[in-house]
């Protein structure tokens, strides 16, 4: 049964009782129904790749790659550092692409594609500038 499996899951990786169970099923249905696709969603890599960059004191280049698999940042994995003017920008883009993929829907086909760090630049009054193409790969 689904919800057992669910449950289980649950109770593997978080430790939910019983009690806040019932609480996660009666209010929480969309991220339940992310947990009915959790096998769909971790046979997919997001990758935001950095395609230009300019002064950026955190010292990301062009090339280098920020990972996340599950919804979770996966340092090991990136070659990017981990700069938080960086990393905060993407989260709209994950949780889109989580979404997409909880729909059954190709996650690659979104209208927006490129996200850019908080520092507004030089021009702007800030320094850096980083631009990132944020695309799904398969597993």
């Amino acid at each position: 049964m689904e919800n057992d499996r669910i449950k289980d899951l649950l109770k593997q990786i978080v430790h939910i009782t019983d009690e806040d169970w019932e609480t996660f099923k009666a209010g929480s249905p969309g991220v339940y129904k992310f947990f009915t696709r959790i096998e769909e969603i971790a046979k997919q890599r997001i990758v935001a790749e950095v395609i230009e960059s300019r002064y950026c004191a955190a010292g990301l280049e062009k090339g280098q790659q920020i990972v996340i698999e599950g919804g979770a940042l996966v340092p090991a994995k990136s070659t990017a550092p981990l700069c938080m003017r960086a990393i905060g920008p993407l989260t709209g883009f994950v949780n889109t692409i989580l979404e997409m993929i909880v729909a059954g829907e190709d996650p690659n086909d979104r209208v927006f594609g490129v996200a850019e760090c908080l520092d507004p630049g030089l021009e702007a009054g800030g320094l850096g500038k980083v631009k990132f193409k944020v695309r799904v790969e398969p597993i």
